[in-house]
Order: structure tokens, then sequence, then C-alpha cells
């Protein structure tokens, strides 16, 4: 493999919030268009029970710690430790990943989901499992609505937004940050600067995470070290989506209807208290999926000990008890014995 990655060098600080990123394995991978991603690689702790790997993709204005936050609130730890080999995937422009130039979504959709799949596939898997939260669930889309044959098994999107029209608020947040739009990159790392004061009051907090749901020190944790800033082509994006209720690329193809062609199971993991991504808004890729697709709510009038919103969903309190087991189930009902 040593002809097909280059090594990226961890340079986390140490700091009070700091949290470390100690995969067994690290590597930054050059995407077809002159971009790279990282991917930090969990062997199956004991012995591998399952021959596809799983990669799994943070959200917007995220990073790899999204999914491998601590040894408690990871899921690609405790996916490792069910007997998966995992793969913490970081798009481009942040962290390991390094930056470059502008992007949209379907840059990333394309490229860097198609350099994860072949960098993952070269160490002998012939399909793999895919593990999204929010847009890392949405990119999957993105990617299989051009290839609906590429080499996916089983996925779970978690908390990913299938349309915005039954969120209310966010049209008009996304009128008011309209100068931002302009810009090449959305500064959105300048948040940590808070992150000893914990989850600042106010709407974009409450869209974000359901605070009640989550210690706070899991909080000002998460804000010191998730957030990433974000390619202002990607907020254009998104803000064309919320304005009229489509799912396309820049050229306007749609997303959408190519996904009638994509046949492997799908579950859909929806927080019952999720403003961004609430159960109708996940529910709705339901009606363009071709495969089989399970929809979970998370929620106490579901069976749930918790009602769970958005960032919650995986770094929640009960997360690690109720909806990671729930996630691995899933994968191993579809997955193949090693």
């Amino acid at each position: 493999m040593a002809d097909i990655f280059s090594r990226a060098v961890n340079r986390d600080g140490e700091g009070l919030l700091t949290l470390p990123f100690k995969p067994d394995e690290l590597y930054r991978v050059p995407t077809d268009d002159g971009a790279a991603i990282a991917l930090g690689r969990y062997h199956a702790r004991e012995h591998r029970r399952y021959a596809e790997p799983v990669i799994l993709c943070h959200g917007l204005g995220a990073n790899r710690f999204h999914m491998d936050f601590d040894e408690h609130y990871s899921l690609a730890r405790y996916l490792a430790r069910a007997g998966y080999e995992t793969w913490v995937m970081e798009l481009r422009g942040r962290g390991l990943a390094g930056p470059c130039g502008d992007a949209s979504f379907d840059d990333q959709a394309e490229h860097d989901v198609r350099t994860a799949l072949r960098t993952v596939l070269s160490t002998g898997a012939k399909q793999v499992l895919w593990v999204g939260h929010s847009k890392g669930g949405l990119t999957l889309y993105g990617h299989l609505a051009r290839n609906p044959q590429a080499p996916v098994r089983a996925a779970v999107a978690i908390g990913s937004p299938f349309t915005f029209a039954v969120q209310p608020g966010l049209k008009t947040f996304i009128q008011r940050i309209e100068p931002l739009l302009r810009l090449k990159m959305i500064p959105t790392r300048r948040i940590t600067g808070i992150a000893l004061f914990g989850a600042p009051p106010g709407p974009l907090s409450r869209y974000m995470m359901l605070a009640s749901n989550m210690e706070p020190d899991v909080v000002r944790k998460a804000l010191a070290n998730v957030p990433a800033d974000i390619y202002g082509g990607v907020v254009r994006q998104f803000a064309h989506w919320i304005a009229t209720d489509s799912f396309c690329m820049v050229d306007g193809t749609c997303y959408r209807k190519p996904l009638a062609g994509v046949k492997l199971p799908v579950m859909l993991v929806a927080g019952s208290k999720d403003l961004l991504a609430p159960p109708l808004a996940v529910a709705r890729a339901q009606e363009h999926l071709g495969g089989p697709v399970k929809l979970v709510v998370a929620g106490r009038g579901h069976g749930f000990a918790e009602d769970y919103g958005h960032a919650d969903l995986v770094l929640g309190r009960r997360a690690p008890d109720e909806i990671f087991p729930l996630v691995e189930a899933f994968l191993s009902a579809h997955a193949t014995r090693a």
C-alpha cells in the first residue's frame, strides 16, 4: 500500500479540551481532482468477524472527531470492538486532509467518496459498509446517484435530512447569513473559542444538538475539537436546496431520481427532537431509495430512554448504549462473516 498512501502526521496539540486522534494507521490520500482526504484505520479488536470494512463519514462543518470522539463516544472504536475493521474519513479541506481550493458538495460526493472506497478496497475487501451522520449520509446518496453500482453492501444514514422543506426557520436563517455565502470559506472553526463556556444560547445550538441529552463536558470538548470550516461552494449548494426544496448538483442535475436504481439496504436513524433533520425530513429518503429501507426514530415515544436531537445521535449520553448497538446490529445483519 506504500505506493497508494502517504502517511499523515497527527499534529494535535495538548490542551485542556484537546482530543487525541490515534488510530492504528493514519493516511492522507490524494483524490483524482487534486485534493486529498484523510483516513484513520482501526483494525478489529481481538479478531475480525466481518469481511466488509466500515467507512464512517462526518457531517457538515465537522471533522474526524465527529465519529471518533473518545473511547466512550467513538462509533468507530465501538464497531472495531464488535469485530469490524473501521475507517474514519475526513473530507477534503479540513484537519489532516489539509487545505485545498474551493469545492462543492458534488466534488466531495464524487471524488472524496470514490477515493475512500478505492483506498479501503485496496486492502483486499470486495465491498464496504457505510455509516454517515447528517451530511455524511447525504454524501453517500450523492455518490450512489451517479454510481449506483458502487461497492457498498449496506449503509446507515444518521440524522441525514433528505429534504429541507419541513424544518421551521431554515429559510430565514439562510437569508440572514447571505453575506457569508459569498465567502470562499465559512469560518466555522471560530466557535472553538467559546468551548470552555459550553453551547451558546440561541437557535443555532438548538438546531445542532439537544443539549439536555449531552454531558456538559462532552459539549465543551465537541465545540473545541469537532468544528471545521466549510467551503463557500458547499454552503451555497445547501442554501439552494433549502430555498428550492431540491437535492441537485451545481449544474441542476437531480440527485434524487437516480437513487431508485440503488438497491442496497439502508437504515435511516432520525432523532425525535432533531430540528435540523426531523423524522419527516430523514424519512423522505424512503420514497427515492430503490432497496429495502428501515426507519428508526430515536425517542422516548419509540422505546428509547431519551429523546435525541442532531449531534447527540452520536454524542448523546446514551448514544453508546442505544444508537451504537442499533447501528452494529443492522450492519451485522448485512455483513459477510470473515
